[in-house]
């Protein structure tokens, strides 16, 4: 509001200076006190051009930063929205790509074109090297990607907690750079309290509203668990269950021995999708 009201100002300051010049024949007498006038106008127009700037501390509709880049710099004015949903509910012509948003310390990459727009990637798993149970809070955070191991899972919850309706959605993509986006995978609702960082894997109160081709829970596969920190040997973010051998359904794994057969982790027994190949974890802190 404030800064309506210096653009006002400006547009009321810059129509008196325009009038003041406008002098006919009998005014003429009168132009050297028009000019002191306009003088005094004119520095209080740069004064307040000066002060506006100064008041434009963030940018309702920013521009997109184009996806892949090696490591984001922070721009001189961050986006006023605080997540990807907020800037989705802003209106506007919203483009997928990296954001820097208020509050967030780091950029974030949003998805506006699939299933409702408004998704904030969480993490991209492309291989197993260098995952475990520190570097699952934070990798690469400057540089998120669709095609490099990635995460800022740590920050999930406080972007969960921008929400306020009963729960949140989550989406797991899996062979993204193999096959294309959105594949043996799905879109889930959680409770509000629900953690993106749990280490007991009790969190079974999900809800599958939008599924991925076509697989069914099981142990050897997606279990009906939102993804939680099972440590251990192998496995970092999984859905199995805490007291099963399997790991299958398994978003990011980390391998202390030597096993050749998994370059990413073990998702779905079958044909075609028992490789995880590149996964993709997003939320949105609402249901739409």
């Amino acid at each position: 509001m404030a800064s309506l009201r210096l653009v006002t100002l400006l547009i009321l300051l810059v129509t008196g200076v325009h009038n003041s010049l406008e002098v006919d024949e009998q005014q003429r007498a009168a132009v050297p006190s028009a000019v002191v006038d306009m003088q005094t106008s004119l520095g209080t127009l740069e004064r307040l051009l000066t002060a506006l700037k100064t008041e434009v501390k963030c940018l309702m509709w920013p521009t997109a930063l184009p996806i892949g880049m090696a490591q984001y710099q922070e721009p001189e004015i961050r986006a006023c929205a605080r997540s990807c949903l907020q800037l989705r509910n802003q209106g506007g012509a919203s483009r997928d790509g990296v954001y820097w948003f208020t509050g967030m310390p780091a950029p974030v990459l949003c998805d506006f074109s699939h299933d409702g727009g408004g998704w904030t990637l969480l993490v991209t798993a492309n291989s197993q090297t260098g995952w475990d149970m520190l570097s699952i809070f934070s990798r690469n955070p400057l540089s998120p990607s669709f095609t490099d191991n990635y995460s800022i899972l740590g920050q999930a919850d406080a972007i969960r907690d921008l929400g306020n309706s009963s729960r949140f959605a989550y989406r797991i993509e899996a062979q993204a750079a193999e096959r294309g986006r959105r594949h043996w995978g799905g879109v889930w609702l959680a409770p509000r309290h629900y953690s993106f960082v749990d280490v007991q894997g009790l969190q079974t109160d999900v809800e599958l509203v939008t599924k991925f081709d076509s697989w069914q829970y099981q142990d050897k596969g997606i279990e009906e668990r939102m993804p939680w920190l099972r440590g251990g040997l192998d496995t970092v973010l999984t859905t199995s269950s805490a007291d099963g051998d399997d790991w299958w359904g398994t978003l990011v794994i980390s391998r202390l021995h030597s096993d050749a057969f998994w370059k990413h982790a073990p998702w779905i027994d079958g044909p075609e999708e028992e490789h995880s190949g590149t996964v993709l974890y997003w939320m949105r802190e609402e249901e739409h």
